[in-house]
């Protein structure tokens, strides 16, 4: 609604001095200061003389109610490029449709700086956008279209400034319920108008708008806006089950859930490439002062609708995008975003507060609360990976320094209740290579056409057609597999001590983990403690038997190695006092009960791993809690623990230590300290992403060269496992075909050369695309003594190529299989091949 003093030209353009400097300063005010710069811009782009006289309008009135169908015939049929059509009241109209094309973005940005932000503002606004929509849906088709709206700077710039300003505008809109369908509309068809005039390619409208001047400020006013529409929802979805007298149509709320996704799925698909969440972790707005953290702990907060299926899949999506978007920011290495939000008090406590949402998420998870549909409804809909990304993300935190104490005193409660199930559920639930339930991701078909013309009233429900989406659902084994390598991950983490960075954390995760237990047991029914620790151990080592199983698609020697020694600590701690003389012969918890294969237990069957941790075991590991100088130990020996359990702690010296040979553990590894305390580098890919680009590989063999392939794949991957960027995959393809290059020349060389064997002369290692270096860990292979490799080293020459490497795995030099005739080190070998 235009004000009074308000001139409009016949042209549909307002005048210069037709602007209100009040208003405009008031919505400076409004406004942040990023908002300012666009409307800045935008006033100074805004027409200030006569064009062409058009009815802009009308136009927009009368042409965005029109289909796509019918408008492509309205051009098609235009005579000398000018449209004509029969309005509502029948009289007839015209446009010259180049015009329409040039002129309406501005027109928009007229609009929103010179109205009444009210609903009328908001439906012209929603329809504008609508008919751009269709303009540029259109233009790929017609030669005068294409050449205004995709190849013009000057009108894509205009667009640009439509965009960022109708952003800034919605971001700093004063709440009002009534208009919550038309401000998530508006919101979502100005940010997907991006992908219909710049590039349907997320990686290509990523680069075009890192290169825009106004980048910097879009992002944190497009963050604002959709958090404004949670809010929206959030209302919204309190209301509908809860309040009777004050539900909501329950297809606008669907409407609502709908474009709150859309616009948050926006977000998530730039923060998938990698460059643009570089430079989104560097914004203060958004970082340093919180603003994604807040819209994050606003969307945790979200109720699950459970009287309905599609919203109650609707808000497990939302919950999934928006814990992606935090693990891809995480994934940043130029800037720790977790320092950024823990730099300030507030950051720090705003972090927290929404750390305790995806805990409290994952309990009720855990306890298969939200794993079903609801019994009424034959329709399922995907939920996204919301249990995963959870799980991802605390396995994140409790490996960073600022948030591993706060995970171990808030999440080993739920872990301790993980560990107490019967074993056979337990079993099934993490040691199964098949999960009982498989959570299925999805990205939201979003037609903007169609959104925008139900919320205005142009299509009815029977003509706007159910969301849809291109789900992916994960394999039920990769799920399971994932899942149990997270428990066994978030474990690993927290065993971990570090002391140049968390001195006070020293033995805080076992500890820990003792009072929730002793908090746990009087709480079981028909259960003693002695028994319950008997399970406790039991599923303790079907675990580690499984997690060794995973290595090396999904997990990695060192995580494994520290779940180890968390089992060590914890076995002889839970001991029952009755069962003390059995502990330290080493058979607790074992007379006849069966291993995850189904065998007897006892003795050393599971893949090389005791079954009996023995006192002298615990002792070998070093685990650091055996210093009677700890206090918060002292205090769980005396007072905290049930009688039923006894704190054994073994004092054996240092050195007496060392010369232990454990049962079942690589004695170099287990003594190496440094290599279990070390921050542990994280797998790029594992074995199934390699083997899954292996196999495409056969197919399409020169795939570093198509973008648009290495894009598609880097998707693909990135479902199985690890996110996995476009960028990271060409750099693995190209050094791939260098690997191969080079092992094939070495092959070549090596037989141009003569070998005497007739060996191929390859070297297995180079030959391999996949170095452990760059995917993911391999098991240490011993290491030769340094005599050895060094001759073997001097002597190349005739023998096939293998690799040396030390106790950690690391390669130290080439060797291989000597030749077995001429000379060897100074030997005639031929003479020493004679019979004796």
């Amino acid at each position: 609604m235009l004000s009074p003093n308000k001139v409009e030209d016949d042209d549909g353009f307002e005048d210069d001095d037709g602007h209100d400097d009040c208003e405009m300063r008031d919505r400076d005010i409004l406004c942040s200061g990023s908002g300012k710069a666009i409307m800045r811009s935008a006033k100074e782009d805004a027409p200030c003389r006569r064009k062409q006289a058009i009815d802009l309008v009308s136009a927009i009135k009368e042409l965005h109610t029109l289909n796509s169908q019918e408008l492509s015939k309205l051009i098609r049929d235009a005579d000398n490029d000018t449209i004509q059509w029969t309005t509502s009241n029948g009289s007839s109209n015209q446009i010259d449709l180049e015009s329409l094309a040039r002129y309406l973005s501005v027109h928009l940005i007229a609009k929103l700086l010179s109205s009444k932000q009210d609903e009328e503002l908001f439906r012209y606004l929603l329809g504008g956008l609508r008919l751009l929509h269709a303009l540029c849906d259109l233009a790929p088709r017609n030669t005068k279209l294409e050449q205004v709206l995709l190849d013009d700077v000057k009108v894509s710039e205009q667009m640009f400034d439509l965009i960022f300003y109708m952003i800034t505008v919605l971001a700093g809109f004063k709440q009002e319920s009534q208009l919550a369908l038309l401000h998530s509309a508006l919101l979502a068809c100005s940010l997907y108008l991006l992908t219909a005039f710049i590039s349907s390619q997320w990686h290509e409208l990523a680069l075009v708008l890192l290169a825009h001047p106004k980048v910097d400020i879009f992002m944190p006013v497009a963050f604002s806006a959709i958090h404004i529409d949670i809010q929206f929802l959030q209302v919204k979805l309190s209301a509908q089950f809860t309040d009777t007298g004050v539900r909501s149509n329950l297809a606008e709320v669907n409407r609502l859930c709908q474009h709150c996704e859309a616009s948050l799925q926006f977000l998530q698909s730039l923060c998938q490439q990698r460059f643009f969440r570089e430079r989104l972790v560097k914004n203060k707005e958004l970082c340093g002062e919180g603003g994604i953290l807040l819209l994050a702990h606003d969307i945790m907060k979200l109720p699950f609708c459970e009287e309905s299926s599609y919203l109650m899949a609707v808000v497990s999506r939302l919950k999934s995008k928006v814990l992606s978007i935090l693990l891809h920011l995480c994934e940043v290495e130029s800037v720790s975003f977790l320092d950024v939000a823990a730099s300030t008090t507030a950051g720090l406590t705003l972090a927290k507060s929404t750390i305790i949402q995806v805990l409290e998420l994952l309990k009720t998870m855990f306890h298969g609360d939200l794993n079903g549909h609801p019994a009424f409804s034959d329709k399922t809909y995907p939920r996204g990976l919301l249990q995963l990304n959870a799980m991802r993300l605390t396995d994140i935190l409790s490996d960073d320094s600022n948030f591993r104490s706060y995970i171990t005193l808030n999440f080993t409660e739920v872990l301790t209740t993980i560990f107490l199930l019967p074993h056979a559920e337990f079993l099934s639930s993490w040691c199964s290579s098949e999960s009982r339930l498989s959570e299925e991701d999805a990205t939201l078909d979003y037609d903007s056409l169609a959104a925008a013309g139900w919320v205005l009233g142009v299509l009815t429900s029977s003509d706007v057609p159910e969301s849809t989406f291109n789900a992916c659902r994960v394999p039920r084994n990769s799920y399971a597999f994932q899942r149990t390598s997270l428990l066994v991950k978030v474990v690993a983490n927290l065993t971990c001590f570090i002391p140049d960075l968390c001195k006070e954390e020293k033995d805080l995760f076992l500890n820990t983990f003792l009072q929730c237990l002793q908090k746990e047991i009087p709480n079981l029914p028909n259960d003693n403690g002695a028994e319950r620790a008997a399970i406790i151990s039991q599923n303790l080592r079907s675990l580690l038997v499984h997690a060794e199983s995973l290595i090396p698609g999904f997990l990695n020697q060192d995580d494994v190695q520290l779940f180890r020694l968390f089992t060590a600590q914890l076995e002889p701690l839970i001991t029952p006092e009755s069962n003390i003389d059995q502990v330290e012969e080493g058979n607790v918890g074992n007379q006849g009960s069966p291993d995850i294969h189904g065998r007897g237990g006892g003795g050393n069957q599971n893949k090389g791993v005791s079954d009996d941790l023995t006192m002298e075991e615990v002792n070998q590991l070093n685990i650091g809690i055996e210093d009677p100088s700890n206090n918060l130990f002292r205090q769980e020996q005396r007072t905290d623990l049930p009688q039923t359990f006894t704190a054994r702690v073994v004092h054996e010296s240092e050195e007496n230590a060392q010369n232990i040979e454990t049962n079942g553990l690589d004695s170099t590894s287990m003594q190496n300290e440094e290599k279990l305390l070390r921050k542990r580098k994280r797998n790029i890919m594992n074995y199934m992403q390699i083997t899954m680009i292996e196999q495409a590989l056969q197919n399409e063999p020169d795939m570093q060269r198509k973008a648009a392939s290495i894009q598609l794949w880097a998707d693909k991957l990135s479902l199985h496992g690890s996110e996995i960027s476009a960028s990271q995959l060409k750099n693995w393809l190209n050094n791939r075909k260098a690997k191969l290059a080079r092992a094939a020349a070495k092959e070549f060389r090596v037989g141009s050369g003569g070998d005497k064997q007739g060996g191929s002369g390859t070297d297995p290692v180079s030959d391999t695309p996949e170095s452990p270096d760059e995917f993911f860990d391999q098991a240490p292979a011993p290491a030769p003594s340094s005599g050895q490799g060094s001759q073997q080293n001097r002597n190349l020459e005739g023998i096939q190529y293998a690799m040396v490497t030390d106790g950690q795995g690391e390669e130290i030099g080439k060797s291989g299989v000597p030749q077995v005739s001429g000379t060897w080190v100074g030997n005639n070998l031929d003479e020493q091949q004679k019979p004796r």
